[in-house]
């Protein structure tokens, strides 16, 4: 009997098991697979050159073919082998545009083959047009000139031409010259525009393809492109629900924004865990000649926006949607395709509009502003001190481990001197957001277009933020000062959250569960009274009889500001308490509410205004914790012993309450129920800031709370993106809570 031969690779366990029916026949053959394989289908080499090694594994006689001209600078080891081999292919220096090796692996004459692609490092293209969209003489021959940057040569790029519209065959030639591109068109015998679309495109060694659009729009046989008309005329057109645009009218603005910048939009999440980048690179802004009003522009992709800061722009809104928002009063103009711009100029300079804060009205939505003598509130951290985990996959995070790229859009705090605030959103894939050199410690001018962005995950964000294009526009000193005096300040660092510690100098401050009263100070025995006190009001200890009901730390990972990789356990006010603990109640009434108290003495203080500010969140990254907490926060003051309270609105706001919001949490099932990370889960803690008026000051006795506004609480939606805020406290409720304020801050002017 013949016996059978069972190949040695697990894949062919089948075919062996067929084999083994073979062998109960005298006369079986013996079966033999084919087999062909690389260990690895692309590899690298440095520019300066190298060998890289191939390990291919095989059963047969094996033929290597180049499917592409490699020349004298690459060079194969060997053309032909038999069974398993480590091939080498050795590179030169590559001191010109990256290239690529493509090698096919054949088996037995044609069997089976295998490819591998080495592609060596070199210099990476580069193209674009600073002035891309050219408006040409319908009456006349015309031989228009396009400015491209590039360092590949303009004869070795692949052109080709597209008519927008029925008229056809009107460019005659594009062709290179002196370091241009020129396109020669005839002339418009017709009554009609004419737009054509040129695409320039180049395939690199690594068979990426560099491509950019040049768009000519030609006027009619009497040079006439349409209507011109006035940003006013255009607002006046748009409307709620969008005017379609079907004449040919044009205006001429500034861009102010630049396609480049990853910080033009809000990015929303389109599902628990997915998020659509996209809305901020097809998101442009225009403003007019005189910096009066705004556009925002919304293309129908991310390739038909190349528009630069500091272009002059002719746009036409043919075949546009016109759409007028209200508070603030704002304008789109959407459905834009790269055919719409007829005519750009770069290095247009772009007007200034100094501005305080408090002097932005809905008309500098949409424009470019320089706000004056502000500060970050907090200059802890960086632009976004957000938990990475659950941010956008990005160089920033990427030593991050399990980063599960879900969450985009957070903010900073801005104030100024007169005690207003804003907040500048940043989005996740801004490169500078986290550099590891923090943020300005001083005060200085704030360079942005003024924006009106929902950020659902943050809260409400006011009527207008400030949206910088780059780290540039944070035009603050680094090394400066605060324009406030700081009077009192809880942050964790290093010792002021560390509670029990202080009590060898001052009995007060020995840890008392929930009745613990924290200093602002760091005591010692040279300052046994601190500047200001801190109580917890909410002395509901929680169902499970925690140990330490107010602790200093909590599992909240931070990015250490020197260091892109790091993360650091957040000090911060940590409070696990029964939710119940933070209202006042009458049998089964709330009549009152509890909160944080600081209390100190101003008797020797004067000044203008005084600020609170603070940062906070709930839960511990975990869905457990973040289901039931009081959703509204409110500021009051009092300064006659707590007899009566003033409400504070938010400075950033006006409201008089602000949202919490939860530390990220991953999917959970609970009781039942499968929740999946909603929509309004935070990626950090929060900042906000209260100004107290001067009646503050030269008082024996302030006292100052942070507290719920009102009976909302927050649930786990059903849905990712359903309401959160849709239930009231009650006397049966038997949640436990855990709130952490990470910095609470007392200053003064």
């Amino acid at each position: 009997m013949k016996s059978c031969k069972i190949l040695r690779y697990g894949a062919v366990c089948g075919l062996a098991a067929l084999a083994a029916v073979g062998c109960s026949v005298d006369d079986a053959e013996t079966i033999r697979v084919r087999e062909l394989t690389a260990a690895e289908h692309e590899l690298f080499v440095p520019a300066s050159g190298g060998t890289a090694q191939i390990q291919l594994y095989s059963n047969g006689r094996v033929r290597v073919e180049a499917l592409n001209d490699i020349g004298g600078w690459a060079s194969v080891d060997r053309s032909e082998f038999d069974g398993d081999r480590m091939v080498s292919v050795t590179f030169t220096e590559n001191d010109s545009f990256r290239r690529m090796a493509k090698l096919r692996f054949v088996l037995d004459g044609g069997t089976r083959a295998d490819t591998v692609c080495i592609k060596q490092y070199g210099v990476v293209p580069s193209l674009e047009c600073p002035a891309p969209y050219k408006a040409i003489r319908g009456s006349v021959e015309t031989f228009t000139q396009f400015e491209i940057d590039t360092n590949i040569p303009l004869g070795d790029f692949a052109v080709a031409t597209a008519y927008v519209g029925p008229t056809r065959d009107w460019i005659r030639s594009v062709q290179p010259e002196q370091g241009m591109l020129v396109v020669d068109t005839k002339p418009n015998p017709g009554d009609d525009v004419c737009k054509a679309v040129v695409n320039l495109s180049y395939v690199d060694g690594w068979e990426e393809t560099f491509s950019a659009n040049l768009y000519i729009t030609q006027a009619d046989k009497d040079d006439e492109f349409g209507r011109e008309v006035s940003f006013a005329d255009v607002r006046a057109l748009a409307t709620a629900e969008g005017t379609a645009v079907d004449e040919d009218i044009l205006i001429e603005g500034i861009v102010v924004s630049d396609f480049h910048s990853k910080n033009m939009e809000a990015n929303p999440s389109v599902s628990y865990d997915k998020v659509d980048v996209t809305v901020n690179d097809c998101t442009a802004y225009l403003e007019s000649p005189d910096g009066r009003y705004g556009f925002r522009l919304r293309f129908d992709t991310p390739e038909d926006n190349v528009l630069a800061r500091g272009t002059r722009l002719s746009l036409s809104l043919s075949g546009t949607v016109l759409t007028r928002e209200e508070n603030p009063e704002r304008y789109t103009i959407s459905s834009l395709v790269g055919e719409n711009m007829v005519e750009s100029a770069a290095g247009e300079a772009i007007p200034v509009k100094q501005r305080r804060i408090s002097e932005l009205t809905d008309d500098d939505v949409y424009t470019f502003v320089s706000l004056e003598n502000t500060e970050f509130l907090f200059k802890e951290g960086s632009y976004a001190n957000v938990y990475e985990n659950y941010s956008l996959s990005s160089d920033v995070n990427a030593s991050q481990t399990g980063n599960n790229n879900r969450m985009d859009g957070w903010a900073s705090l801005l104030m100024d001197d007169a005690g207003n605030s804003i907040y500048a959103p940043v989005n996740m894939l801004c490169l500078w957001r986290r550099s590891g050199q923090g943020v300005p410690q001083g005060t200085g001018t704030t360079h942005g277009i003024v924006v009106h962005n929902e950020l659902p995950r943050y809260g409400n964000v006011g009527r207008y933020q400030i949206r910088v294009l780059d780290e540039s526009g944070f035009g603050m000193e680094w090394a400066g000062e605060s324009a406030y005096t700081e009077f009192a300040e809880w942050d964790g660092n290093p010792h002021k959250y560390s509670f029990g510690t202080y009590a060898k100098f001052n009995s007060r401050y020995a840890y008392n569960r929930l009745e613990s009263i924290t200093p602002s100070d760091d005591i010692s025995s040279g300052k046994t009274v601190p500047n200001a006190e801190l109580f917890c009001e909410n002395h509901v200890e929680t169902t499970a009889a925690e140990a330490w009901p107010i602790a200093g730390t909590g599992n909240y990972n931070n990015p250490e500001v020197g260091s892109l990789g790091t993360s650091l356990t957040c000090k911060a006010y940590f409070v696990k308490a029964g939710v119940k603990g933070w209202y006042r109640w009458e049998g089964n009434e709330v009549v009152g509410y509890n909160g944080l108290r600081m209390e100190f003495s101003t008797a020797s203080l004067n000044g203008s205004h005084m600020l609170l500010g603070f940062s906070f969140a709930a839960g511990t990254i975990s869905a457990t914790t973040s289901k039931t907490y009081p959703a509204h926060w409110c500021v009051e003051y009092s300064v006659d012993g707590g007899q009566s309270y003033t409400l504070c609105p938010s400075a950033a706001t006006g409201a008089d309450y602000v949202h919490l919001r939860s530390l990220p949490w991953w999917d959970a099932s609970l009781a039942g129920n499968r929740y999946n990370t909603c929509s309004s889960a935070g990626i950090g803690l929060t900042d906000h800031l209260f100004r107290l008026p001067a009646e503050v000051f030269g008082r024996e006795r302030v006292m100052v709370r942070i507290r719920p506004y009102d009976k909302v609480m927050t649930v786990l939606p059903l849905v990712w993106n359903g309401d959160t805020e849709t239930a009231e406290i009650s006397a049966a409720t038997t949640y436990d809570n855990q709130l952490r304020w990470g910095v609470i801050t007392l200053r003064y002017r």
